[in-house]
């Protein structure tokens, strides 16, 4: 169900183009002032460096802008390429200016924070990357980590290849298989792309988003402005248009779309950025230390050099995340998700081997990416078997049973509603006149009200001892209706309280009226910004209640720092118990086109083929914020045994770390420097632990 909640518009001034736009009452004379200024630069700089690759590069950028300056007319669209193609030149020539790392290379590599709030587009020369022949990791044991690197082409390159080679350090080493090396796929999105779930379907924009081991997978065309999606046939491959307006429907059940398992070669072309993307996961039980390996380069089949890839391995494995206001409470890490056994085989026509497939490796993806509390199938006693074989694949996969969510609806069917509705007006009716005739309507609707509850509470009673007796537990919990209005609320307080009786729980979505309820749900997804103040109010209703959040924002945009912030360190710096938001991925009529809806774009933090999903650049930004969060409970954990040592100094490096945890505001500082300075203050007392 989408989420109707108006969220202010995410404008960092950061993000704004370097290129300012071209004033239209501007001159053609002040045109080709400027571009001439600019041209006389880069001949300046072809003059300096002694890079034969560069200064080639200089001058087909100077051509092109020459070229131009002799046109009797210089259109305003034209002087923004230029520009853009000028600056871009400049910007490269002056960043490699004292570098000697990629002499020989058709390319130059800046490393940069993989999880930026900046889009990293092809006309852009990364602001906050350096240019580097090595990329660095952190990472604790077992843990998933993120880095990258941009690729600025010289010349084209028509098969760029990557050779990963293991990592050796003192403690051991880590083999290449622990290394995932993708092309962060830039495609067109709708106008509010990378800012906003809400659709502009007016413009398309270019935005960073698709993790491929195969780039071919979707083409993209910058004269229509729209993305071509690979279907492999048996009869040979063909690329549908996803773009279109409206949305041309798109089974992915049934389309055989998938990517390469392993990275394929990737093209360059000169002036235009290509973004990489290394997901390193450090085994188990790797010791402590630093480990060194290559990432081995070829272009069309010749060396290009190579990247020297580090790992430095914290001594400690992450614990699972606990609250902020509690280390005995688990945190919870759910979604909202469409990844049913029920729905699968009906999509799949039956055919539960590619249902099954689909589904595990789903679930191995969400908790891959830290989601391990899936809400679970919803129990119906028609499909008994289905329940239970979901809650198979999804022990399989690794997902925490207990607690359980999503047992079954803690509602009746939406007819027995409108009959207590009609109860109601009837009674009103009655007694205001009271007549045989009014008196048998309200008879009529109290009983076919009354029923739909008896029967309701019957089926209850069933799933909760059949989920019981399958989950071993009966720590169970029932949805209450989707951001239900008062009314609703009021129907369904009978049976929250006949659940709540029977020893299960209820969870619902909703917002401050659902404190002024007799029987409050047990666990509460409230809308909007987190905050401790909603926590308390929560909290302080007792019955050791629970408080999540949705839609700060819903999942679409694509800025993976916002997921990390989101989903990360501000639920749980706001006392808060799970994050919970709305969705794995949705779209209803073409999940690859971003415009299927007038209201809002595509809600994915992944995109499915028919077997599997491709994961997004958001999407790592959401692994990375439930990371921060077990960042954060490893520094507690540490800092609570240290309280307890009696030893002054090891007391005093704790109150140091939790003064500093309390006190940094998450919702301002970066969070690659909230992660350092957790993993600093983690590694001191540990330090002082082992008595170093």
């Amino acid at each position: 169900m989408f989420r109707h909640v108006l969220l202010g518009t995410i404008m960092l001034s950061s993000l704004l183009m370097v290129a300012l736009p071209v004033k239209a009452s501007a001159s053609s004379l002040e045109y080709r002032e400027e571009l001439t200024e600019q041209v006389a630069q880069i001949d300046l700089r072809m003059g300096l460096t002694p890079r034969p690759l560069l200064k080639q590069f200089l001058e087909s950028v100077r051509d092109r802008a020459t070229s131009l300056l002799g046109s009797s007319e210089i259109l305003p669209e034209d002087v923004q390429v230029t520009r853009k193609a000028l600056n871009y030149a400049l910007k490269l020539a002056a960043d490699i200016e004292n570098e000697d790392v990629w002499a020989d290379s058709p390319f130059i590599v800046y490393e940069v924070p993989a999880l930026s709030p900046l889009p990293r587009l092809p006309d852009d020369i990364p602001e906050d990357g350096v240019v580097s022949d090595r990329v660095s990791v952190i990472s604790a044991q077992g843990e998933f980590e993120a880095a990258s690197f941009v690729l600025a082409p010289l010349s084209d390159v028509s098969s760029l290849t990557f050779t990963i080679t293991d990592l050796h350090g003192k403690g051991g080493s880590i083999p290449s298989s622990a290394v995932d090396l993708r092309v962060v796929k830039t495609w067109y999105q709708g106008g509010t792309g990378w800012y906003s779930y809400f659709s502009d379907p007016s413009k398309s924009v270019l935005v960073p988003e698709l993790l491929l081991h195969d780039e071919n997978l979707v083409q993209v065309d910058r004269v229509g402005k729209r993305n071509l999606l690979r279907v492999d046939y048996p009869s040979g491959s063909e690329y549908v248009d996803i773009s279109s307006i409206p949305a041309a429907k798109f089974d992915f059940y049934s389309e055989p779309v998938e990517d390469s398992p392993t990275l394929l070669p990737v093209t360059l072309k000169r002036g235009e950025s290509k973004q990489m993307w290394v997901t390193t996961k450090v085994p188990l039980e790797t010791p402590a230390g630093i480990y060194r390996g290559t990432i081995d380069i070829a272009a069309d089949g010749a060396p290009a050099g190579s990247i020297t890839l580090i790992i430095r391995v914290l001594p400690f494995e992450l614990p699972k995340p606990k609250t902020y206001y509690d280390l005995n409470k688990d945190f919870y890490v759910m979604l909202y998700h469409h990844s049913r056994l029920k729905e699968t085989l009906k999509a799949t026509n039956g055919n539960s081997e590619l249902a099954e497939t689909r589904l595990l490796n789903e679930y191995r993806n969400l908790v891959d990416h830290n989601v391990i509390n899936l809400p679970g199938p919803y129990y119906s006693a028609a499909d008994k078997n289905t329940f239970l074989r979901q809650l198979e694949l999804m022990r399989q996969a690794g997902l925490e049973l207990n607690p359980l969510f999503g047992v079954k609806q803690a509602f009746p069917p939406y007819s027995i509603y409108v009959q207590y509705n009609n109860y109601l007006n009837a009674k009103a009716a009655y007694e205001a006149n009271p007549t045989d005739e009014n008196k048998q309507k309200m008879d009529t609707f109290y009983n076919a009200w009354r029923n739909g509850i008896d029967n309701h509470k019957l089926e209850v009673d069933e799933a909760l001892a059949i989920a019981s007796g399958a989950a071993g537990h009966t720590n169970l919990y029932l949805d209450g209706w989707d951001e239900a209005g008062w009314g609703m609320l009021q129907f369904q307080q009978e049976m929250w309280k006949y659940i709540q009786d029977k020893g299960g729980k209820i969870y619902a979505t909703g917002h401050a009226s659902h404190l002024a309820l007799g029987i409050p749900e047990n666990f509460l997804n409230w809308v909007g910004e987190p905050t401790r103040e909603k926590a308390d109010q929560w909290h302080a209703l007792g019955g050791d209640r629970l408080i999540t959040n949705y839609a700060y924002p819903h999942t679409g945009p694509e800025n993976p720092d916002l997921m990390r912030q989101r989903h990360g360190m501000w639920p749980y710096k706001a006392n808060y118990d799970a994050t919970y938001n709305y969705i794995y991925s949705e779209n209803p009529t073409n999940i690859w086109n971003d415009n299927a809806s007038s209201e809002f774009r595509a809600f994915n933090l992944v995109y499915p083929t028919k077997t599997n999903v491709i994961d997004t650049i958001a999407w790592e930004g959401y692994r990375e914020g439930i990371d921060d969060i077990r960042y954060a409970t490893k520094l507690k954990q540490v800092a609570a045994d240290a309280l307890s040592s009696g030893v002054p100094e090891r007391i005093t490096a704790a109150n140091h770390a939790l003064n500093w945890l309390e006190s940094v505001d998450e919702r301002s500082t970066n969070q690659d420097l909230l992660r350092l300075e957790m993993i600093r203050h983690i590694l001191h007392m540990l330090d002082l632990q082992n008595g170093q």
